[in-house]
């Protein structure tokens, strides 16, 4: 039987459950989570999880330079558009126009990368998953 602290961290969307199964070192079963259908609220909930992790480290005074080197670092990791997932950052602080140069899947491939790499490799798995739960709650109605 679950305790109330782990339900607490059970994630309550597709979203959620992909980065929990990367926290946890699970790739299938992340494998798993992402190929589910998609659900309606897939999109808002990964869109408040990026901004939230993007503003955990960066903010509108961070150099383009700074974001530039640090994408360039993620790439050497993650297999990822590097010009999207700077506009991508960039959009986060603020410059949301400049995501309108790239079509959507690649938007959405950089948005999952960059969220993955950030949870994993630079947040950590509490405060990723303090993020998901934020994320979860932006979107989603109580129960």
């Amino acid at each position: 039987m679950a305790s109330e602290q782990e339900e607490a961290r059970a994630p309550r969307t597709r979203v959620g459950a992909v980065v929990v199964a990367l926290l946890n070192g699970d790739e299938a079963a992340a494998a798993r989570a992402a190929e589910q259908p998609p659900e309606e609220h897939d999109t808002p909930v990964l869109q408040a999880a990026i901004a939230l992790a993007v503003r955990s480290l960066f903010d509108e005074d961070t150099p383009s330079e700074e974001i530039t080197g640090f994408v360039a670092g993620m790439a050497q990791d993650v297999e990822v558009d590097p010009a999207a997932a700077e506009a991508l950052i960039r959009a986060q602080l603020g410059e949301g126009h400049l995501l309108e140069a790239f079509p959507p899947e690649a938007v959405a491939d950089a948005t999952w990368s960059t969220l993955g790499y950030l949870c994993e490799r630079r947040l950590g798995p509490e405060d990723s998953l303090e993020l998901v739960e934020q994320a979860e709650r932006q979107v989603l109605p109580t129960s």
